[in-house]
């Protein structure tokens, strides 16, 4: 006597448009087992859909077939193929796998002999005609759906601000939900100023309630479906274009449109990829001396090493060795010594930009302390209570005790606390270090490294001679170091290279500003404003982009 498995599928759609019931084809299935005498060992019933074979029972009836070997049924039955799969190759797939097993697949309705070959044409028709069935059904949904949209309907889940609902005519519509509407008016008009990035943009709605995330949150403020648009696209995705929708919009044309010519301005033209010579660190720095032209480097072959070069485009023809030019700056470097007063305000501006680095340790033991204190303050007060007889003795001993096990559990914390007092005060000397002996902070940089600090020091336009470089350290670095920088008047200001204004800004900026223009005059060094402010960028661009460690 032969015993199957009785496999009973049915999606929704079909069920509406059919009239298929799991009911049905199970009655079905039952007559046809008692009449070919057939036991029965399980009743599957399934409502996912046949374009795959991920679903929850089947799967599940698999694992079942390996985990229980010795109880596998002879038989597989369901009422037609396409019961089975809808799927040609995922079908002849699972009927292979089954086949290992020991187990047939048979649909009653269109019962086929496999084992005679030319019944597998029959079994390709079937299944491809259930393919071909899902995949136009797939089709007439997809080309349903394009035409609500060109007719101006949203078609699916309404978007972030939207609703989904239907009219008194039985229409389904989407109309705006005011709370998240609101939101997203005020985060385009915000974006219309141009000075929040789209981060900070979804951080500030994130804190008003929009739940969304930084990506779907990219998607929303370029769906032009907030300004009562729809966006329709051909099958290839070419020749896309706009349809007015019959939503409510929630946000005018204008102000869609002019924060997308501002996110489209941000994008520029992508930058290839620079990739640094260790050799030519100078590269882009340095100048002709005769044609003032930029130097470029290059390797010439020896008889056995190469010789590196920086050399002239133009037909000059002047060239240097690229190691004797590097060790020249070296040396160069060798002769700033920065300024007591500049070393404070570096410290200070360390300080200030990495505040959380250096706070916590504080911040941490003082609270600690804090703590500590308020427990022996309680203690004491236990113990006058304990004099004056308002509690008695074991009331006063659970205070007590309680007060030292809680001082005991905060002695390990304001350990940690010292520690990273002594870890950000190391941290804070060793940064100060490194703009202090610049020479050996360039050599132990690699070459990223090092070309920013050419960028930050120098004049981004050293001329180069046989003998000596010409324009080497902008007037910030002279400053700094108390050399021989020359007096900048206004008129001149605007000559000034690689320090735009306010690039890097800190609290406080204006009195330190006054302290250097102050510092100086006491030097009888006379510089304005803005030379000031040179100073304070440079200390900030070495805090910021050379001893970025620190930001961890």
């Amino acid at each position: 006597m032969k015993n199957a498995t009785i496999y009973i599928r049915v999606s929704t759609d079909e069920q509406a448009l059919k009239g298929y019931s799991q009911r049905n084809q199970e009655e079905h299935l039952l007559k046809f087992c008692c009449a070919n005498d057939i036991e029965i060992l399980d009743i599957i019933r399934e409502d996912h859909s046949a374009k795959s074979f991920d679903r929850p029972e089947w799967k599940a009836l698999l694992r079942s077939f390996n985990e229980k070997k010795n109880i596998r049924p002879n038989l597989i039955l369901f009422t037609r193929w396409d019961r089975f799969s809808r799927n040609a190759a995922d079908a002849y797939y699972m009927i292979s796998l089954l086949k290992k097993m020991n187990i047939e697949v048979q649909a009653i309705d269109q019962p086929l002999d496999l084992s005679i070959p030319e019944n597998k044409l029959m079994l390709a028709i079937y299944l491809a005609t259930s393919e071909v069935e899902n995949d136009r059904r797939a089709l007439n949904v997809k080309q349903g759906m394009n035409t609500a949209r060109r007719e101006g309907r949203w078609t699916g889940k309404a978007p972030i601000g939207y609703r989904n609902t239907i009219t008194s005519e039985g229409k389904k519509i989407i109309v705006p939900y005011e709370h998240e509407a609101n939101i997203i008016r005020s985060v385009f008009e915000n974006l219309t100023y141009g000075t929040d990035s789209i981060r900070l943009a979804h951080k500030k709605a994130a804190d008003q309630g929009l739940r969304c995330s930084l990506n779907n949150f990219w998607h929303l403020i370029h769906n032009p479906v907030y300004c009562g648009k729809l966006l329709i696209s051909s099958n290839n995705g070419s020749n896309s274009h706009l349809v007015c929708g019959i939503h409510e919009k929630i946000i005018a044309e204008d102000l869609f449109y002019g924060v997308q010519q501002i996110l489209k301005s941000r994008k520029g033209a992508p930058q290839p990829k620079i990739i640094h010579h260790t050799q030519f660190p100078l590269r882009g720095y340095v100048f002709c001396s005769i044609y003032q032209k930029r130097l470029t480097g290059s390797a010439s072959e020896g008889r056995s090493r190469k010789y590196y070069y920086y050399h002239c485009t133009a037909t000059c023809g002047f060239r240097c060795r690229a190691d004797v030019i590097n060790e020249r700056f070296i040396k160069e470097l060798e002769k700033l010594v920065v300024d007591e007063f500049y070393e404070g305000l570096f410290t200070q501006t360390l300080k200030m930009q990495f505040k959380d680095l250096f706070n916590n340790g504080n911040a941490m033991q003082a609270q600690i302390t804090k703590n500590i204190e308020r427990l022996f303050e309680r203690a004491i007060k236990a113990r006058e209570l304990l004099l004056l007889g308002e509690i008695d003795g074991d009331d006063y001993l659970a205070i007590k005790q309680d007060c030292e096990r809680r001082i005991n559990s905060l002695g390990p914390n304001l350990h940690t606390a010292a520690l990273m007092i002594c870890q950000s005060e190391r941290l804070l000397k060793e940064a100060t270090g490194k703009l202090s002996n610049l020479r050996v902070t360039y050599e132990n940089a690699d070459i990223v490294e090092k070309r920013k600090i050419i960028k930050a020091i120098t004049t981004g336009r050293i001329v180069l001679d046989k003998d000596r470089f010409h324009s080497l350290f902008n007037v910030a670095m002279l400053i700094i170091c108390n050399q021989d920088a020359p007096i900048i008047t206004d008129e001149q200001q605007s000559r000034t290279p690689n320090f735009p204004k306010n690039t890097y800004r800190i609290d406080n900026s204006e009195d330190k500003i006054l302290k250097i223009i102050m510092f100086e005059r006491n030097r009888n060094v006379v510089i304005n404003r803005d030379t000031a402010e040179q100073v304070l960028t440079l200390l900030k661009s070495f805090a910021v982009d050379i001893f970025s460690e620190f930001k961890v």
